[in-house]
């Protein structure tokens, strides 16, 4: 089996940025499922027609679907798994432990108001995919991508309506996980208000390669 990090935590936490540094430091391969459904959706693949209503409505797609996108997107001999955004409910959670050896879980603890925060001020260049946020790291220019000079947009799944559906599906599913893998002795809970380096510099002391 092939070892694996799981970032959990509500939208907003900091999984992404947290799961990428942690990526760079193991070499590990980071794995979002977010990212992998929108990139299927922007190919114009089968898959991704099939998830495009779905994500546009800040639902999940089918655990067969995600399990699929997975398997499809793993690069032969990596020395491990980072995912980011999975699992999201206890059969994949389930299939996660089944399938792979399971090293940590990083709860990235966020209340419901300021994971509102985040989200409602994030943007997206609709060219190169950066990322930004309006408080936090505002483009030079509003409304342009400081890389490729893109216009910035919110994302579907960015939308209020959206991001109500989202972090109700967190907490009926995602947040029961906590105890899940707390029972297998591998979360570790850190405060998500903490910058990022102070995060960053807690899962470097606890997580070290053999």
């Amino acid at each position: 089996m092939i070892d694996a990090i799981v970032f959990l935590g509500i939208q907003g936490s900091g999984k992404g940025t947290q799961a990428k540094l942690l990526a760079e430091r193991t070499g590990f391969q980071h794995i979002n499922i977010g990212d992998l459904l929108r990139e299927q959706v922007n190919l114009g693949t089968e898959l991704g027609i099939e998830v495009k209503s779905v994500i546009t409505r800040g639902e999940l797609v089918s655990d067969h679907l995600v399990f699929k996108v997975v398997e499809a997107s793993l690069c032969p001999g990596c020395p491990g798994i980072i995912f980011d955004g999975f699992p999201r409910n206890q059969a994949q959670a389930e299939h996660l432990v089944s399938h792979y050896r399971l090293a940590r879980v990083y709860y990235l603890d966020l209340s419901e108001s300021e994971a509102l925060s985040r989200m409602q001020g994030r943007q997206v260049c609709s060219k190169c995919g950066a990322n930004y946020h309006l408080t936090n790291h505002p483009p030079a220019q509003p409304g342009v991508c400081d890389i490729c000079n893109g216009a910035l947009i919110i994302r579907a799944d960015d939308a209020p309506e959206a991001i109500a559906c989202r972090i109700k599906a967190f907490f009926q599913e995602t947040y029961a996980l906590k105890d899940f893998f707390s029972r297998l002795g591998v979360l570790k809970t850190i405060p998500a208000n903490l910058s990022v380096t102070e995060i960053e510099n807690i899962i470097q002391s606890d997580f070290t390669l053999d």
